[in-house]
């Protein structure tokens, strides 16, 4: 009874539309796609395991066939090492090739080995007695001792060693049984090795329907019905047998979801080699005729739904139209458009809530232009107060009478052949020249180049070999402009905070490149530095939009304030500085050109 005041509770504060679509769903809807769902997984599972039992059965036979064969290997491989006649041929010394040849021609076994075994490619034995090499004895040289399969062979002492190996004089690779070859007192006399026919590999596979590998010790295909791959490792593997004979493996191959179906299966008389049988069901072309049976079933659905929905559509379309007036009207002003109409049509809750909406658009209106027109004065007032401190500045660097006497002063110097104090004089009269001429407005970023210069060749004249700089500048970055003044005072701070009280020789390094969307300009110096407590102190003063610099200088505490009012808050002025190191200031500043000022 609880549950049941909990329901009908609920139900009666749901809107009509709500309790319309919930009948719809639990009526209609949801149980025709389950019914879908049910039938199309049902199919698709009775598919797969259709075709999970088939490879299963296919696997299980080729695993017999492929025994067969390597059975038959192995049996010729004990006939050869049991073959008395050819530990004679080989205890034999012989003369002359032609009495190695005539023994050879004596001990025919290789090759009706060949001719009456279509399992067997090639047949060789690899001698360690130094004699002449024919199609079947090889002298096992120096190269073919160092090789990986032969030391194999040799290290196994006698047992048997299936390796994937290049052959000897076709250098094409095949599955070959190895074995080291002993004498009647234990000497070593040579390594055999029989190859497996690739033909034979190929007949064992025939009306296989899916794809199939064989794999050794899960490290090397021997053998792909595709052609693909073969001799390569085998990565759909990766350790996923784990002592696990037959297994299913769900994984991706060639960028296809497939199912793997893996038999682990040891050759007789094989100890330390496996074989795997991998046959590759691609999941996607098994299900391709049950997803076309499902898409035809979703038809049907789709078309009872559509009835269903028309149905549905009767009861609630005389709801439409308002509820999409509303959805429009609360899109506007979400735009920011808050001119609504105060009425709509109806007495029910849509209406109610139109009204209130009306309401308060007009509430956030009348907020958002006392807000408006505060925020237009605010900002009028600080660009004007930083309008005051720039040309506070320009006054206190502007007089042109001093710059007057200065160029009075180097024409002295060079009557008086005094080139250094003219040189002096001449750099600083540029210097004034430039603020004569500076607005603040963006100026070539070149412009602001030769001020630094000017003003660092001033300061290496005055301090001599106790001062050096180096300026590393991006070409690129010469095309941008720059409100004046931003990078001189960085580098008057440099000079005065960090190196004139410093007494050993001090330098001055500026950086300018592009980093993205931003130019990067630092300035480093190996000064006195700052203690961490006063950066902290220095930075929290430059953030403070109402603190007040000293009428003297721009500091920088208006070299960031300018930078942010110019330029956004994204940009500024970032300090790091270690005490007794030096100081780094950096400066952050929007890429722009002329055809954008």
């Amino acid at each position: 009874m609880f549950f049941k005041r909990k329901i009908v509770h609920f139900m009666e504060h749901l809107k009509v539309k709500h309790k319309l679509l919930g009948i719809y769903l639990l009526v209609t809807a949801i149980p025709i796609i389950l019914v879908g769902l049910y039938l199309n997984y049902g199919t698709r599972d009775i598919v797969l395991n259709n075709s999970l039992n088939e490879a299963e059965a296919n696997v299980d036979k080729i695993e017999l066939r492929l025994e067969t064969i390597f059975n038959r290997v192995i049996s010729i491989a004990d006939m050869v090492y049991l073959n008395q006649n050819l530990r004679t041929l080989l205890y034999n010394e012989y003369e002359t090739p032609l009495d190695t040849y005539n023994a050879y021609n004596q001990y025919p076994v290789f090759d009706d080995f060949l001719k009456y075994y279509d399992e067997i490619e090639n047949i060789h034995f690899f001698m360690k007695k130094e004699m002449i090499t024919d199609s079947h004895f090889i002298h096992a040289d120096a190269w073919i001792r160092g090789s990986e399969w032969y030391q194999e062979a040799l290290s196994k002492s006698g047992q048997l060693s299936w390796v994937y190996k290049e052959d000897y004089w076709t250098k094409e690779e095949l599955l070959t049984l190895t074995r080291a070859v002993y004498g009647n007192n234990h000497e070593f006399l040579g390594v055999l090795a029989i190859s497996v026919s690739p033909d034979m590999l190929k007949s064992v596979f025939e009306g296989e329907p899916y794809q199939a590998i064989i794999s050794l010790d899960e490290e090397t295909i021997v053998y792909n019905t595709s052609g693909n791959n073969i001799g390569e490792h085998p990565i759909f593997l990766m350790g996923e047998l784990e002592g696990v004979e037959n297994k299913v493996i769900d994984t991706e191959f060639r960028e296809e979801q497939v199912k793997i179906n893996v038999h682990q299966f040891r050759p007789n008389k094989s100890i330390n080699n496996t074989f795997e049988i991998s046959s590759i069901i691609p999941v996607e072309e098994i299900m391709e005729e049950p997803n076309r049976i499902f898409a035809q079933s979703f038809l049907v659905i789709i078309s009872v739904l559509s009835v269903s929905l028309i149905l549905i559509g009767i009861f609630i379309r005389s709801f439409h139209n308002r509820i999409e007036k509303l959805r429009e009207t609360m899109y506007q002003v979400a735009k920011g458009n808050f001119q609504v109409n105060q009425s709509i049509k109806g007495h029910d809750e849509i209406s109610e809530v139109y009204q209130d909406l009306a309401t308060t658009s007009k509430s956030v209106q009348n907020i958002i232009d006392e807000v408006y027109i505060h925020k237009i004065k605010e900002e009028t007032w600080k660009r004007k107060q930083k309008e005051m401190d720039f040309k506070m500045l320009a006054s206190q660097i502007n007089p042109h009478f001093l710059y007057n006497t200065l160029e009075m002063i180097r024409m002295k110097a060079v009557i008086n052949k005094d080139p250094e104090v003219a040189k002096l004089v001449k750099m600083l009269s540029k210097m004034m020249r430039s603020a004569l001429e500076r607005t603040d407005r963006p100026v070539p970023m070149t412009e602001e180049i030769d001020l630094i210069k000017n003003y660092l060749e001033i300061q290496k004249l005055r301090f001599g070999d106790k001062f050096s700089y180096n300026m590393k500048i991006e070409e690129s970055v010469t095309s941008f402009y720059i409100f004046p003044l931003l990078i001189q005072p960085l580098v008057e701070n440099a000079m005065i905070h960090g190196l004139e009280q410093k007494e050993t020789a001090g330098f001055v390094n500026i950086i300018m490149e592009e980093d993205d969307n931003v130019i990067r300009i630092e300035v480093q110096d190996n000064g006195v530095g700052i203690d961490k407590v006063k950066l902290q102190e220095l930075q929290a003063i430059i953030d403070d939009e109402d603190y007040h610099s000293d009428g003297n200088q721009i500091g920088l505490h208006n070299v960031h304030q300018r930078i942010r009012l110019h330029y956004g808050d994204n940009y500024g002025l970032e300090m790091q500085s270690i005490k007794g190191i030096g100081t780094t200031m950096i400066l952050h500043i929007p890429k722009i050109k002329e055809d954008h000022l």
